[in-house]
C-alpha cells in the first residue's frame, strides 16, 4: 500500500488497493489508515486457515472490510457467495451485489462459449444490458468480471468502456494462463497460489471444455500451504471432488498424499492416480521430485489433452514449464 500511496497525484480519481490480512483484527486497522469509500468482498474460502482457524473466522476478518465503510460509502458483494452476501447486515454503507443471480444488481446471464478460453455472456445493470467476451478461463472468470464491472458502473464509467475493457483483459502470470504443455499438450498454469475453492474452479475448466481425438484430462496438483490442522481435510476432500472430472491425477508435495486418497476412496481407479512425495522445505527433495514429474508427464501426456498445474507458490511448480 505505501507504494500505491506514493504514486498517487492530484490528477487521481481512484485509488485500487487489495488487501489482505492473517489474522481477525488486521484489516480493521488497515482501513483505519487507508479509510475506503467502497469494498470489495468476492468470497470466502479455506485459504489461509492455519492462522484464522475457520472458514467462519476468515468471513468474520474479511467482514471488517465492509464495517469500515461509511455511511455514504458502497460495500460491492458477491451475491453467489452465502458468507460475502451476509456480510450486508455488518454495513451502514449502501449494498450493491453482483452474480449470476437474479437478484443481484449488476448480473450475467446467457453463459456461453468456450470454458478455456472464456465464456460470452450479457451484462445486466438497471438498464444496461450489453454482451461481453472474456478471455480469462473458467465462470469464476465471470465473477471476477462482474466485480469490476460493479465498480466501473459506480465510478461512471460508459457500459461500452466497461465492455470493451473486460474484453482485453487476459489472465495474469501464473493465474489461469494457456499454455503449451507436454508433447503439444495444452496447460493452464494457475501455479501461483491453491486452495480448495480455487482448485475446484480450475478442475471445473477442464471438464467443461470439449476436447477432440480422445484427449485426457489431467489434474497435476501441489501441496496446498497454510492450513494446520486443516491440511488432510482439504486436501482429501479436493481428491474425491476430482472423481469424475478429471481422466487422471498427479499429485506432488507431502500433503498432496491426501488427493490420491480421497480420490482413491471416491472410486478413482489406481491406475490414474499418481503421487511423488517431496517435502516442500527440502528444497533438493522437491526439485528432484518436480524433475520427476515432468518425466513422467512427457512420457505419458498426448498432445490431444489438458493438464491444470495448481499448487502453493513456494513450490515453485511454474518451473516445471520450461522443460515442456
Amino acid at each position: 500500500m505505501p507504494r500505491v500511496f506514493l504514486g498517487l497525484e492530484a490528477e487521481h480519481r481512484y485509488a485500487v488497493l487489495e488487501m489482505g490480512a492473517e489474522w481477525v483484527g488486521e484489516l480493521t486497522w488497515l482501513c483505519s489508515i487507508v479509510r475506503p469509500n467502497w469494498s470489495i468482498v468476492t468470497n470466502v474460502g479455506s485459504a489461509h486457515l492455519k492462522t484464522f482457524g475457520s472458514p467462519e473466522r476468515v468471513a468474520i476478518a474479511k467482514s471488517e472490510l465492509v464495517e469500515a465503510l461509511p455511511p455514504d460509502g458502497i460495500a460491492i458483494l458477491n451475491y453467489d457467495d452465502p458468507r460475502v452476501r451476509a456480510m450486508s447486515q455488518k454495513t451502514q454503507a449502501r449494498v450493491m451485489y453482483y452474480g449470476l443471480d437474479e437478484k443481484a444488481e449488476v448480473r450475467a446471464s446467457d453463459l456461453q462459449g468456450d470454458a478455456l478460453h472464456g465464456f460470452s455472456f450479457m451484462l445486466h445493470y438497471h438498464d444496461v444490458h450489453l454482451p461481453v467476451q472474456l478471455r480469462i478461463p473458467g465462470q469464476h472468470g465471470v465473477s471476477a468480471a462482474l466485480a469490476a464491472a460493479a465498480a466501473g458502473f459506480l465510478a461512471g464509467i460508459a457500459p461500452e468502456a466497461i465492455s470493451s475493457a473486460l474484453a482485453a483483459l487476459v489472465p495474469v502470470k501464473g493465474r489461469g494462463e494457456i499454455k503449451l504443455g507436454p508433447n503439444g499438450s495444452t496447460l493452464i498454469d494457475d501455479s501461483y497460489k491453491a486452495n480448495r475453492q480455487s482448485i475446484l474452479a480450475g478442475i471445473a475448466v477442464l471438464h467443461r471444455t470439449d476436447l477432440i481425438g480422445g484427449g485426457k484430462r489431467w489434474a497435476v496438483l501441489g501441496d496446498m500451504l497454510d492450513l494446520a490442522n486443516f491440511a488432510r481435510d482439504e486436501h482429501y476432500a479436493t481428491g474425491r471432488a476430482l472423481v469424475g472430472q478429471v481422466d487422471y491425477l498427479v499429485a506432488i508435495g507431502d500433503q498432496a498424499r491426501f488427493y490420491v486418497e480421497g480420490a482413491r476412496d471416491a472410486g478413482m481407479s489406481a491406475d490414474k492416480l499418481f503421487f511423488f512425495k517431496a517435502d516442500p522445505a527440502d528444497h533438493d527433495q522437491l526439485e528432484a521430485a518436480k524433475q520427476d514429474v515432468i518425466d513422467f508427464l512427457l512420457s505419458n501426456v498426448q498432445n490431444n489433452d489438458l493438464l491444470l498445474l495448481k499448487g502453493s507458490n513456494p513450490l515453485g511448480l511454474q518451473t516445471m514449464l520450461e522443460q515442456f
